[in-house]
C-alpha cells in the first residue's frame, strides 16, 4: 500500500518591494508637470455690487454715528425718525433713557455684510462711558435710501 503526500508548498521567498512612480512624479526623461493653482480664480464682483456695498457702508456709517450720538444726549431723538423704523426706534429712545451719558460715545470698527440686495447687516464695536460695546444692525434699502430696520446694543 502505498500513500501518498500531497505536495508541500515551496518556502515563501521575502520579495522586494516594488517602487511605483505616483501620478505627480514625472517619468524618466520627462519634464515635471505644471503646478496646479491652490484656488481658482475668482472673478471680480460687478460695479454694481460694488457700488452698493460702498453706499451702504457709507449710509450705515452716518446713521451709526447721528444714533451715538442721540444715545449722548447731544442730538434729538426725532433726528432718527427719517433714518431708522418704528421698531428699533422704540429701542433706541428706550436705551437713551436708561444712560447718563458721562462720555462721549465712540464709533469703532464697523463690519458690514451684504446677505441680498438692498439689505446690510452691519456690526460695530463702540466705546460707551469707558467699556467696549457690541452694536449690531441691520439696514434696508426703500426708495433709494437705508432705512435700520433692526438694531441691538450689547
Amino acid at each position: 500500500m502505498s500513500i501518498t503526500l500531497p505536495a508541500r508548498p515551496a518556502p515563501a521567498v521575502p520579495t522586494r518591494t516594488r517602487l511605483r512612480p505616483v501620478r505627480y512624479e514625472p517619468g524618466p526623461g520627462a519634464s515635471a508637470p505644471a503646478p496646479v493653482p491652490a484656488e481658482p480664480p475668482r472673478h471680480p464682483p460687478p460695479r454694481r455690487a460694488a457700488r452698493e456695498y460702498v453706499d451702504a457702508h457709507h449710509a450705515a456709517t452716518r446713521i451709526l454715528r447721528l444714533a451715538l450720538e442721540v444715545l449722548d444726549g447731544r442730538r434729538p431723538p426725532t433726528q432718527l425718525r427719517t433714518h431708522f423704523a418704528a421698531a428699533p426706534l422704540r429701542y433706541w429712545r428706550a436705551t437713551t433713557g436708561q444712560r447718563t451719558a458721562r462720555t462721549r460715545a465712540r464709533c469703532g470698527r464697523l463690519r458690514l455684510c451684504l446677505p441680498c440686495s438692498g439689505v446690510a447687516e452691519v456690526a460695530v464695536t463702540c466705546l460707551i462711558d469707558g467699556r467696549h460695546r457690541a452694536l449690531a444692525a441691520r439696514f434696508e434699502r426703500h426708495d433709494g435710501r437705508w432705512c435700520c430696520t433692526a438694531v441691538r446694543l450689547g
